[in-house]
């Protein structure tokens, strides 16, 4: 493993970034949106985003997202722009379907007002597989063009966001060589989560990737074949990268996901009113340790950290504890990162210590990778 790559990308995982969401609808209708539920048509007023802006700014934050729904259907989209610009956002970027980028004019006019990164939602690469996510008809043609329209401008960042899901999986190493071909050279891969489309059409879009680990590490494998590339893992299990430790997603990564769901975390443990999600999603779900761990802690009093593998020949520690009385979900959070965030290998379900041990803590595993587990038989 190259450990100065290994430290950029922690440099790079661990910038602050505001995210603002400007729409709650899309153009597309993707069968595993994650938003689909918030989507009543609507978008946010122009005022109401000034004031997240404002508020960012005031945090100091620099690094702006704009997500939706569909951002770029926003009326008041390049004005939004503008007034971030003006504030002292320096990098300003936008999650799209990429399909308003069909017409130059309009994104020459968005990187005009301040829009220095696009990140396009590409599930396919062809008209079928696409299509068969995004269940729009000529959809795929006019996120390509809007594609091929931002790599020809000089300074514009362009990466691509690929849902792994039952669909397109097999195919995940030629999506990525053909968007490589186009020019992109970074790429996010995100596993599915159970919430909105993705949980109501779960039939038809959970995949097991234990039981597929040969098509996903094809296309991991990648980053090794074309060095100057990016690829990224969001929410996948750190389980599933063996041999490709690096991607393992940063648990910096975790105090976002706490951020999007923070108001039902804390219903739970001000209100006792247990989140609407526990429960049979669980196990699809990236938090479900977290989240455990908050109702133990809630329920008992007081939670131990983990202590290190038996057959890890490093200097013992002991473990931290952390106490209901004086819970704050944010120092948790860091708690569960250092002290309860352990990860295993595939490897170690053939160990005698396999049911009582927890692995090793996540980032030792990110930096040395999961050889240094030694299963005992």
């Amino acid at each position: 493993m190259n450990k100065e790559r290994l430290k950029n990308r922690n440099k790079v995982g661990q910038t602050h970034k505001y995210w603002l969401r400007l729409t709650r609808f899309c153009n597309n209708n993707c069968i595993f949106c994650l938003d689909k539920e918030s989507h009543d048509g609507l978008f946010i007023d122009f005022a109401a985003i000034t004031r997240q802006l404002r508020e960012g700014r005031r945090q100091g934050i620099r690094k702006l997202i704009l997500s939706g729904g569909e951002p770029t259907l926003h009326p008041d989209y390049l004005k939004i722009l503008k007034a971030a610009s003006a504030m002292g956002y320096k990098g300003i970027q936008t999650v799209s379907n990429g399909r308003m980028f069909a017409y130059k004019k309009f994104l020459q006019e968005a990187v005009a007002s301040g829009l220095t990164e696009t990140t396009f939602s590409m599930h396919g690469h062809n008209k079928k597989l696409y299509e068969d996510q995004s269940q729009i008809k000529g959809s795929f043609e006019q996120a390509l063009t809007g594609l091929m329209n931002a790599l020809k401008i000089k300074g514009l960042i362009v990466n691509i966001d690929i849902v792994i899901n039952k669909i397109n999986y097999k195919y995940l190493e030629d999506i990525i060589r053909y968007y490589i071909n186009l020019g992109v050279s970074e790429f996010d891969l995100l596993q599915l989560v159970p919430f909105g489309a993705g949980w109501k059409n779960r039939a038809r879009v959970f995949y097991d990737p234990s039981r597929n680990l040969t098509y996903l590490h094809r296309a991991f494998a990648l980053q090794q074949e074309f060095p100057w590339i990016y690829l990224w893992t969001n929410r996948l299990p750190a389980v599933y990268l063996e041999g490709f430790e690096e991607l393992i997603q940063h648990p910096f990564k975790l105090k976002d996901e706490i951020r999007g769901r923070r108001d039902m975390l804390e219903d739970y443990l001000n209100n006792g009113v247990m989140m609407n999600c526990y429960g049979v999603r669980c196990r699809h779900c990236f938090l479900k340790d977290l989240c455990h761990d908050l109702i133990q802690v809630k329920e008992s009093g007081s939670l131990p950290g983990r202590p290190y593998p038996p057959c890890l020949r490093v200097k013992a520690r002991a473990a931290g504890v952390y106490s209901w009385s004086s819970f704050d979900l944010d120092t948790f959070v860091d708690f569960f990162i250092n002290e309860r965030y352990f990860v295993k290998s595939v490897r170690c379900r053939a160990c005698r210590h396999n049911k009582a041990c927890a692995g090793m803590q996540v980032n030792y595993i990110r930096e040395h990778g999961f050889k240094v587990l030694k299963p005992v038989k």
